[in-house]
Order: C-alpha cells, then sequence, then structure tokens
C-alpha cells in the first residue's frame, strides 16, 4: 500500500482534549465505570481492524491474486455489489461469477490500496486499478491495451464478512483506455 489513513476516533479525541487544554479551557470528565467503557471501545477498535483485514484480504485474494472465485469465502450468501449504472449483482455466487469475469478479462490486474477507513462495520477503500484487457467485459470486446482507472468502494459488513459492497468506478477512464469512448473534454 502506498499512502494509507486511518479513521481513529480515538487519537482524534484526544487531540481535542490536548487542544483544548493548550488553549486554557479546562476539560472533566464524568465518572464512569473505566472497565465497560475500555473494553467495549477495544471491542469496537477490534471489530473496525477485523473489518479493514478482511477487506484487505479480499483484495490481496481475490483481486490481486486473481482468484475470483474465491470470493464467497468473504461474503455473506446475499452479499449484494451495488455498480451504480452497471447495475446491482445480487447473491454470493454472482458476485464470485463478476469477480472471475474482471480478472479473467483483465488478467494482470493490480489494484492498489492508496487509503483505507473503517468505522464499525463500514470499510472504505480508495484503489487505482491497472491492468491489460485481454478478455471481453461488460460488453466491451477484448483490446490488448493497458487500463486505469480509480475507484472508491464502501463496504458494509455483517458479522465478519461483506453483506453489501458500493462500487464507485471511474468508468469512463476503463473506456478511454480501451478505446470505446473518449468524452469530448479529454484532448
Amino acid at each position: 500500500m502506498k499512502n494509507r489513513r486511518r479513521l481513529v476516533t480515538g487519537a482524534a479525541v484526544t487531540a481535542a482534549v490536548i487542544g483544548l487544554a493548550i488553549t486554557g479551557i479546562t476539560v472533566t470528565a464524568q465518572a464512569a465505570p473505566a472497565q465497560p467503557a475500555a473494553a467495549s471501545q477495544n471491542s469496537a477498535s477490534a471489530r473496525q481492524w477485523a473489518n479493514e483485514r478482511l477487506v484487505e484480504e479480499f483484495y490481496a485474494d481475490v483481486l490481486d491474486a486473481h482468484h475470483g472465485d474465491h470470493a464467497t469465502r468473504y461474503l455473506t450468501p446475499t452479499m449484494a455489489w451495488h455498480g451504480g449504472t452497471v447495475g446491482t449483482v445480487a447473491g454470493a455466487n454472482n458476485v464470485a461469477a463478476l469477480m472471475t469475469a474482471v480478472v479473467a478479462a483483465i488478467p494482470d490486474l493490480h489494484a492498489t490500496q492508496e487509503d483505507i477507513v473503517a468505522q464499525g462495520d463500514d470499510v472504505v477503500v480508495r484503489v487505482v486499478v491497472t491492468g491489460t484487457q485481454t478478455g471481453a467485459i461488460l460488453g466491451v470486446p477484448a483490446t490488448g491495451r493497458a487500463v486505469r482507472w480509480d475507484a472508491t468502494d464502501w463496504y458494509q459488513l455483517t458479522n465478519g464478512k461483506i453483506s453489501n459492497e458500493w462500487a464507485a468506478e471511474d468508468w469512463s477512464a476503463f473506456l478511454y483506455y480501451t478505446g470505446t469512448y473518449k468524452a469530448p473534454w479529454i484532448p
């Protein structure tokens, strides 16, 4: 991973308290049972970390290692992939078939994670996808051309598995690199 930014609420709260202390504002805390709150925060942090790891493993195994058929290992049976204008694919087996089609059409596909942010059961990843389109995909015949596009994917997890993905892929870039479509404003 090139750059990695994480949402860490504990650090943000600490920074805010330190900032208030520097400006002379007194911060008081209400007495609360230390153990349950700490346990609850540790539990939430552990879940966020586990969710983030699962999404990273999904990228590494399914996309970068080109094992589209492994997708069901990471998905709930009723998982839904929401692809905007591309449509929605429902069911773990159907999503695995989609992933298999993608890595078959772009056999050297690599998704470079630029950022990953986790909060609760949501994980958002910003990636740059590169590869060579050697097979037909989404109605675009094989071109043999190098492709590159940016994507921001939002994952929702349920019981440690991906239950929804909202994929915001830059399909205009994909179409541009395949020679299928060139927007009028591109030189």
